[in-house]
């Protein structure tokens, strides 16, 4: 008599179906970790340079100083280029500038692969609680996709900080 051998493996139509359905849930999945990572991402910058503003605007107030949040290539001198370093500084001779004497009292992370752009080239909280550059407005965006994960960080007249979400509201175009 005969016995029945135990299988050892797979056939191939269920290796080929394990395949398929396996390919499905990756194809499913892909967009969906993608748009998670870079609303993350734009999440993350958001916090980053909102930290250095409210610690901007609070030193201002605390201490009763002028401080100045700004880009920088070498934590030295303010630059325009927002993807930079941002630098936050009491800035005690009213210059705008880093001074000899004063003092870095915080910084913001440099951004790769986001576009950041701003209405001003630096911001500058005095101790009345006010923003002294006007209402000034931090533009995020992805480089790829303008729209759908855009963020504004808005600073009103009084160094008040909010986010806009809206990307009706948000201006993503590269100037």
């Amino acid at each position: 008599m005969n016995t029945p051998r135990s299988q050892l493996g797979f056939t191939l139509l269920e290796l080929i179906v394990t395949l398929g359905l396996l390919s499905i849930i990756v194809a499913a999945v892909t967009p969906s970790a993608s748009a998670f990572y870079k609303r993350n991402k734009v999440a993350a910058i958001v916090n980053n340079h909102t930290a250095a503003l409210q610690l901007a605007r609070h030193t201002a107030v605390t201490e009763n100083v002028f401080v100045v949040v700004c880009p920088t290539k070498d934590m030295q001198n303010c630059d325009p280029d927002w993807s930079q370093l941002k630098m936050v500084f009491i800035d005690e001779d009213g210059d705008g500038a880093l001074g000899g004497n004063e003092e870095i009292i915080g910084s913001g992370d440099m951004v790769k692969d986001y576009l950041i752009k701003s209405n001003r080239d630096s911001l500058r909280f005095a101790p009345f609680s006010t923003a002294q550059t006007l209402t000034a407005t931090l533009t995020i965006c992805t480089e790829e996709d303008n729209s759908n994960f855009a963020r504004a960080i808005v600073i009103s007249t009084v160094g008040r900080v909010r986010l806009e979400k809206d990307p009706a509201l948000i201006d993503c175009t590269a100037s």
